[in-house]
């Protein structure tokens, strides 16, 4: 049951970071998805978005999902 609901905060996203998460290779940390982005000439809207994500190890897509989904949503009640 996790695991589906942390798959939804992918399909959540914007394209242009589902699309950043399916080229990434995890395990990843913020920085390494920071500069990814900025390889990828993410939007810089994009870019600050990410800058607010916590400083740690994301071992999957869906868990850096799930954090972004925090981001732009805010924690889950």
């Amino acid at each position: 049951m996790e695991t589906e609901s942390k798959r939804e905060y992918v399909t959540e996203l914007p394209l242009e970071i589902q699309k950043m998460l399916k080229n990434m290779d995890f395990p990843i940390e913020r920085k390494e998805v920071i500069e990814q982005a900025r390889k990828s000439k993410a939007i810089p809207d994009i870019l600050r978005e990410l800058g607010m994500l916590p400083d740690k190890k994301y071992n999957s897509a869906e868990d850096l999902a799930e954090e972004l989904h925090i981001v732009y949503i805010g924690a889950p009640a």
